[in-house]
């Protein structure tokens, strides 16, 4: 919440001690590289035939997580909400990451490989 309040006391003409170098790089990392990975994550795990629902369910929360950080600007309680999500972010990605490390190997549909006793 202060880094917010800090941005948009810059936004209004305050003089800052230092450049908020930071969080631009912070912005930066944010809603530019970490997409691209989640992105890739998704391409991967279509290949990979695993692990596609909890990337799709990263991809989610990485969207909210951008919409959060831009709608902050405007009201800086709101980054208190995206300090949060960012813990969801995190648990996604872990969760999805044991989830696809302990998934059994990959088994052609049920109906296509069984057949009936003769």
């Amino acid at each position: 919440m202060s880094t917010f309040l800090m941005i948009q006391a810059a936004t209004d003409g305050a003089v800052l001690g230092e450049a908020p170098v930071t969080s631009i790089f912070h912005g930066m990392l944010g809603q530019g590289i970490l997409p691209i990975i989640v992105l890739a994550l998704i391409v991967v795990a279509l290949f990979a035939h695993a692990g596609l629902k909890w990337a799709l369910w990263l991809a989610a929360a990485v969207a909210v997580q951008i919409a959060i950080g831009i709608l902050a600007f405007d009201a800086p309680w709101v980054g208190m909400l995206h300090a949060a999500n960012a813990f969801t972010v995190l648990a996604l990605a872990e969760v999805g990451a044991y989830a696809v490390a302990h998934a059994p190997a990959y088994v052609p549909h049920a109906k296509a490989s069984m057949r009936p006793a003769t």
